[in-house]
């Protein structure tokens, strides 16, 4: 595992195009959010995909979620009513989750019962950049409870993760708290989780 440091957010630029070039090969990174760190792949990846999968089996099998650099970008993979663009657009980039029918462009493999998709577009440069530059959503699954433990997030998540991850952005320690999370597949927005984002 490469352990980066961050400027305004991210590595250097060497290094952000080697993480690039090995995200769209299938490597993972765990990336800092706006409420705690999270394990991400390119969603263009099928290689990538079955590692975060295989990453989050023995994790009691916690939701995984979209990281779009924007609305633009969510609307590829999501059907997003007026109302609801409306409202996203007054809320990211911030700790907010929304749960959103999912269009053909999300691969079966990561679809559910369903058919709806949860995305998130975080405050956070990483989670901005590395979407936007690799022209694809991220597929992430958030790994608070290694990174909540008492050692510290960057020291118990390469402890962790050492031999899975092939990059983790140090952002040292991260006041952990969960997303806020909003189903918008209905006639009315339904509030499935209080969390750090506020309405």
């Amino acid at each position: 595992m490469n352990v980066l440091d961050l400027y305004d957010g991210l590595p250097k630029t060497r290094q952000l195009k080697q993480v690039l070039e090995d995200l769209n090969g299938g490597e993972l990174a765990i990336i800092p959010t706006d409420t705690n760190y999270a394990a991400v792949c390119s969603l263009a990846s099928k290689r990538g995909i079955k590692q975060l999968y295989s990453l989050n089996s023995s994790r009691h099998e916690k939701k995984i979620t979209l990281f779009c650099a924007d609305l633009k970008n969510i609307s590829l993979y999501a059907t997003v009513s007026n109302p609801a663009y409306r409202l996203m657009r007054s809320l990211i980039p911030g700790p907010y989750t929304f749960i959103l029918p999912a269009s053909r462009m999300v691969p079966k493999m990561v679809l559910t019962k369903r058919r709806t998709v949860g995305i998130r577009t975080p405050a956070h440069p990483a989670c901005l950049t590395l979407p936007e530059k690799l022209n694809t959503a991220l597929l992430a699954v958030s790994v608070k409870d290694v990174a909540t433990q008492s050692q510290g997030s960057v020291l118990a998540l390469e402890s962790a993760f050492q031999n899975q991850v092939s990059y983790l952005f140090d952002a040292g320690d991260i006041d952990s708290e969960s997303s806020t999370i909003l189903d918008m597949t209905g006639s009315e927005n339904e509030i499935i989780r209080f969390g750090k984002g506020k309405l």
